[in-house]
């Protein structure tokens, strides 16, 4: 009886962390507050690939919870037995409960061990439609670039856009709209130079890390190529309609629902020749670039 008390009171963290998650999640869920995004999200390189190898992780971190469980449940058994008693007497009984958990653990790792390859050919043939999805776009997007993720020491930039208009870093925010049902205002942020009014609150902090991401891009492309890029800061808000209260010049960030981004990044006068852009997207790229797996 003692060890089954052992046991449930070693279950006690889990009866309280399960609850306490699934609880909050489910309140989480049930917020008024809507999804700004209205756009129809297409699938990316390799996803189906991804998911399944998703799936495929999932079953083997599950394999590994058991393995671990089966270890603990053996420990916990074996030093219930003995609780009454003076002293550890080891048993035969022990022997058998030892052999039975290492067995479990055993075969609970070969079963793991024998999704790795399939884990690494999904991981190398994601690489590969990444691979293939990037130089198709790179083939189709003439002389402008857009490359994702940049790594910029401690920090990222979600998006930088190489044109022959200019170079631009892009921070992406998303935003929840109000409930339903109050009309085109719900929807609107308004912008001035200098603050975003969204319904109900106000904010200057995405501003603040927008420009000084454009700032950081600027001095590294200043270091990586010896010559000076503008590079303009802009802040992109899937969903929102945005209104400037103001006039913004490109000493500002720009604040703009990526929807209708092409006014920007598109329609704006010449002012890189082509060796420019090339050195502008190589110093960029390598920011981006991915290490080669061993």
């Amino acid at each position: 009886m003692t060890a089954v008390w052992i046991f449930l009171l070693s279950l006690l963290p889990l009866l309280i962390m399960v609850p306490a998650v699934f609880g909050y999640r489910w309140w989480m869920d049930r917020q008024p507050r809507r999804d700004p995004l209205t756009t129809d999200l297409r699938r990316l390189p390799g996803n189906s690939l991804q998911e399944r190898r998703d799936t495929e992780r999932e079953k083997v971190m599950t394999l590994m919870i058991w393995a671990l469980a089966s270890g603990f449940i053996t420990g916990i058994t074996v030093i219930g037995r003995h609780l009454p008693q003076n002293g550890f007497n080891w048993q035969h009984t022990d022997t058998i409960y030892l052999l039975i958990g290492l067995g479990a653990s055993a075969i609970l790792t070969w079963r793991m061990v024998r999704y790795m390859p399939a884990l690494q050919r999904m991981k190398e043939g994601v690489r590969a439609e990444q691979a293939a999805a990037q130089e198709l776009g790179e083939a189709l997007a003439g002389r402008n670039r857009i490359i994702h993720d940049v790594q910029a020491g401690a920090f990222n930039i979600d998006h930088v856009v190489i044109t022959p208009g200019g170079i631009f870093a892009v921070e992406t925010k998303s935003r929840l709209k109000p409930p339903a049902g109050k009309g085109a205002e719900a929807v609107k942020v308004r912008y001035d130079g200098k603050k975003l009014d969204f319904p109900g609150w106000s904010e200057t902090a995405p501003l603040e890390q927008a420009r000084r991401q454009a700032d950081w891009l600027a001095r590294h492309l200043k270091a990586a190529t010896g010559e000076s890029f503008p590079v303009l800061a802009v802040l992109a808000l899937p969903g929102w309609y945005v209104e400037n209260t103001a006039r913004i010049t490109d000493e500002m960030v720009r604040v703009l629902n990526p929807k209708n981004a092409s006014w920007l990044f598109i329609k704006r006068p010449v002012s890189l020749d082509d060796a420019a852009l090339q050195r502008a997207i190589f110093a960029v790229e390598k920011l981006a670039a991915e290490p080669v797996p061993d």
